[in-house]
Formats: structure tokens, C-alpha cells, sequence
């Protein structure tokens, strides 16, 4: 035998099947549940945090001395697979794999049987091969056309906006090589949310009991024969991975909009229902009207309409000097539907008190306010400029661009933050009756519709005045560890129940459960005589 020293990582777990020094093995509860899984399609989803990626990527390795036996992993857009393939440099050498870069393949060894006992066995790089492999658009499911995969893993199955391509790659799911007893199966990972929320949450979550094995039956249409498959889905949240370092948790909590941040932190699948600022709570965030404070910053920011509302608000913003960081109030609204651009300007300054007048200095118009009418040759700010100028303001588009709806949602969020201290960064006036109307009511999308941007068809003339407030302004602060991890058991299950709960769940499987071990050691083995 040959002495051979070399680092291998010691797992001491207590989900270890082996006993042995290995490569890689589950450390968790639903770790192990996945890897024992013997369901044709598992998908493991969740929280983000529990280890997906890694063991979706060694489950793959379960058949890789088999000769027979043909792997592939997709991610969606090529350079998601930069990290994955990184990944497996970890594990995939420990079983005699080397990687071709040209094709994203790694390519295990075969022996060859000798006729003499006394002869080494030859070894080739013509067994079991892993692909990594990408398809973004339906027509790229084509390249795998004809060809036989044993394994097939999706890591983050729902970015893809529809299950075309993850369906005809069953297709694909049979043995290389007839009679080598490779076993065929698919396994998925993801997260809640994305473009194809929708349709993983309709297959593998509505109606389905965590860990629950289904029989799904399929059909030949032609000769009438039925088949039988089982499908299963395994959940988990972070507190899955004992080995995450305690700082994730605070970077997943710092996400601004509250419903993602608690589809990641506890796999809630639920985050399409619902309204967009779940967190707004009357008291917190609507507050009794006052006049507004002589030292404040002032501004008035507008959504123009004349077929639709045309929104205005007021707008009053601290130093930040007294209370840490700026907070702002939303203190005067102005609602007005098919009226003249040179007569809104003027209401909009009548409505200005005068001792105000001279604090702003700038007013944000939507963009639609400069474009110019096929019918007059104009554009609305053009009869609007006279009357701002009069009293010393000058005017700016408001900010938009590709994406930058969603974008202004998630500033509002990080503005709607609870647990600050001195209070959420953004209030609302109670005189602001319609504002907080179109906020506290606002539907988040529904796939296909994007979950990060608002149900279209609504009535949002008002919340998007003060969407564009947000995106007009210098980047929020973002809520410091301490707020994010600020226990108030009455506010926290007042905002969301259902975290609350699975807090006290997962802290009641930290005391029974086994904490992971992890070393290293080296491994030794006989020298040849």
C-alpha cells in the first residue's frame, strides 16, 4: 500500500452514515433527510442559508464510479456556475475527478480489470462524467437533445420563469449504458421568490405536507397506460446549517423588503399574498398630522396625471444630527384628476403657505410631465415653470429606468424599517388619507408578474409620488445589527406571526438536536512492499 498524507476535512457528525473520514457528508436533519430521499424528484427549498447548492452538487458524486453513469447540473445563466464549479474542487478531486474547462466537465476514472493478479490495474479517464451546464431560454434545452443523464440537478429552480425547460429535461433522465444498475433520479434546490415562484410553489408546496412522499401518476394518452412516480419536498430554514457563520443571519435580515426577508430566513412560500408593506402598522407609521418644523428640509415631490390622479406631496426631512440618522415625514398631500398643467402649478403654490415657500427649493416631477403633447406641441412643465419660478423653485425629472420601480419599492421598505431607533425613517401624516390608503393596501405582484414590484392595474398614483420621493434622495442607512436583532416579542409577533413561531420552533431544535463537529485530520495508509 502507499503512504499517503493529505488534508481531508473530519466530519464528527452525528448525521454520518459512514463512520470514516470522507469528502462530504449531510449536517443537518434535512440534510440527511435529502441525501436518504429515494423519491424519483425531491426538491429541497427554503431558507436561504441551509446549504443547498453544496449538497445538491455532492449528491451527484453517490454513482461516479460507475462507468455508466452521466451527470448534470444546471444552473440558469452561465455565470452563476463560476461558484459552483468552485465549489467542487472541494470534494470532486477526493474521488479521482479532473476538470475539463473547455466543456465544464469533470471526468472520473475507470479500471480496467487485468488478467494477472500480480499486474496494476490501468486507469482511464472514460468513466463517469459531471456536467455543468446552463439554459437560459427555452430553445437551449435543445443542446441536450438525445442525450442520457442519470443525475439531473436544478440549483434555484425558480428562476426560471416557467417549467419548460426543467420538464423536457426528464426526458433526459435514463442511463448512459443499459445494465450497469445506475439508478436514475432528479433533485432540485431553490429558494422562495423569483420569476418562477409561481409555478415551483403550485408543484412541489400547495397542498403537500413537508417530507411527505406523493404518488403522481402519468398518463400515455395513446395506449392508455398508466405510470406511477413519487414526488417529494424537503424544507429547511437556516438554522439547518449549524456551520453558517452567525453573521449571515444579519446580513438576510438587513434585506429591506420584509417579505423576501422572511421567505430567506425562514423559506416562507407564502410572500406572493398578500400586500407589498406588510410591516406598515398604524401608530408606528401613520402619525397624528402637526404642522411642519421651521428647521426641517422641505421639498414637494409630484406624480403627474391628467386622464389619471396627478399626486403631490410635501415633504420634511431632520438633519439627522439630534436622532442619528435623518428621518422624514410625508406632512401634506394633493390629489387633483383631469386638471390643467398651468392650473395644478398654481394650486400647488396656493396650497404652499408662504412662510414654506421660501424653505423649498426644489420641486420632482414624474417624467411624464416633459413629454411633449402630439396635439399642443408642449409639455405639461413647460406651463408649470412659470408659477415655480415665481415663488424661486426650480424643477427636476424624477428618477426612473430599467428596474428602477422595484428598486424604489425596496428603498421604501428600508425607509418602513420598524425597529429603529428614533422610529422607521418615514412617516406618514394622518391628514395624508390617500397616501396611506395606497400604501397599507398595495398588492405585491403575482407571478409571472415580478413578486418585487406591485400587482399591475392598481391604483397607485399617490404611492408611486412617494416611490419617486425615496429614489430622488441620497441612499437610505441601512438598519444596524443591533436594530435588525432588536427582540420586541410584542412588535415581532405583531408583524409576522409566522416567523414568530418558527423562532421558537427552531430554538427548540437547537436544545434537541446535537451541535455539528467539524475538523481536520490527515489519513494514512500502508506502504507498498
Amino acid at each position: 500500500m502507499i503512504e499517503v498524507e493529505g488534508a481531508f476535512p473530519a466530519v464528527l457528525n452525528p448525521y454520518c452514515r459512514h463512520g470514516d473520514v470522507h469528502s462530504f457528508c449531510p449536517y443537518s436533519p434535512e440534510q440527511e433527510a435529502f441525501s436518504r430521499a429515494d423519491a424519483f424528484e425531491v426538491f429541497f427549498g427554503g431558507a436561504a442559508g441551509p446549504g443547498k447548492t453544496i449538497l445538491l452538487l455532492n449528491e451527484g458524486l453517490r454513482q461516479v464510479t460507475n462507468p455508466g453513469y452521466r451527470a448534470v447540473f444546471f444552473r440558469r445563466v452561465f455565470k452563476e456556475l463560476a461558484q459552483v464549479v468552485e465549489m467542487s474542487y472541494e470534494t470532486f478531486p477526493e474521488h479521482g475527478g479532473r476538470f475539463t474547462r473547455s466543456d465544464h466537465t469533470w471526468r472520473f476514472p475507470r479500471y480496467h480489470r487485468s488478467a494477472h493478479a500480480q499486474v496494476r490495474r490501468a486507469k482511464t479517464y472514460d468513466g463517469a462524467t459531471y456536467l455543468f451546464s446552463f439554459a437560459e431560454r427555452g430553445e437551449q434545452k435543445l443542446r441536450h437533445q438525445g442525450a442520457a443523464y442519470a443525475y439531473i440537478a436544478f440549483d434555484e429552480l425558480t428562476q426560471w420563469p416557467i417549467d419548460e425547460i426543467y420538464t423536457y429535461l426528464f426526458l433526459r433522465c435514463r442511463p448512459f449504458k443499459q445494465g450497469l444498475g445506475v439508478r436514475c433520479y432528479i433533485r432540485t434546490a431553490s429558494n422562495p421568490g423569483g420569476p418562477g415562484h409561481g409555478w415551483v410553489k403550485e408543484r412541489f408546496i400547495d397542498g403537500r405536507k413537508p417530507f411527505a412522499v406523493y404518488r403522481e401518476t402519468v398518463e400515455d394518452t395513446i395506449s392508455g397506460t398508466k405510470r406511477i412516480y413519487h414526488r417529494q419536498f424537503i424544507p429547511a430554514t437556516l438554522d439547518s446549517n449549524d456551520l453558517m457563520d452567525p453573521m449571515y443571519e444579519i446580513a438576510l435580515l438587513s434585506y429591506p423588503d420584509p417579505e423576501i426577508r422572511r421567505a430567506m430566513r425562514w423559506g416562507h412560500w407564502d410572500i406572493a399574498a398578500g400586500v407589498m408593506f406588510s410591516e406598515l402598522r398604524d401608530g408606528l407609521h401613520r402619525v397624528g398630522a402637526r404642522p411642519p418644523l421651521p428647521w426641517t428640509q422641505k421639498e414637494i415631490v409630484v406624480d403627474w396625471g391628467y386622464e389619471n390622479y396627478a399626486v403631490a406631496g410635501w415633504f420634511e426631512t431632520t438633519s439627522g444630527i439630534a436622532d442619528r440618522v435623518p428621518h422624514s415625514w410625508l406632512y401634506r398631500e394633493m390629489c387633483e384628476q383631469r386638471m390643467i398643467a398651468p392650473l395644478f402649478a398654481q394650486t400647488l403654490v396656493e396650497r404652499t403657505p408662504p412662510e414654506e415657500r421660501a424653505q423649498i427649493h426644489q420641486v420632482t416631477i414624474d417624467t411624464n410631465a416633459w413629454a411633449v403633447s402630439s396635439e399642443t406641441g408642449r409639455a405639461p412643465i413647460e406651463d408649470m415653470l412659470p408659477y415655480f419660478h415665481e415663488v424661486g423653485w426650480s424643477a427636476k425629472p424624477a428618477t426612473k429606468g430599467a428596474g428602477s420601480r422595484a428598486r424604489g419599492w425596496q428603498l421604501l421598505h428600508t425607509y418602513f424599517f420598524p425597529k429603529r431607533y428614533g422610529g422607521p425613517l418615514l412617516r406618514i401624516m394622518d391628514n395624508c388619507s390617500v397616501t396611506w390608503s395606497q400604501l397599507s393596501t398595495l398588492a405585491r405582484g403575482v407571478p409571472p408578474h415580478d413578486i418585487e414590484d406591485i400587482e399591475p392595474n392598481q391604483v397607485d398614483d399617490a404611492a408611486d409620488m412617494v416611490r419617486m420621493w425615496a429614489q430622488s434622495r441620497p441612499e437610505p442607512a441601512r438598519p444596524t445589527p443591533d436594530e435588525i436583532l432588536m427582540r420586541d416579542e410584542v412588535l415581532d409577533f405583531a408583524l409576522d406571526p409566522k416567523s414568530y413561531e418558527f423562532q421558537q420552533i427552531e430554538r427548540f431544535r437547537k436544545h434537541n438536536f446535537p451541535a455539528v463537529k467539524v475538523g481536520r485530520s490527515k489519513r494514512k495508509r500502508g506502504k507498498r512492499k
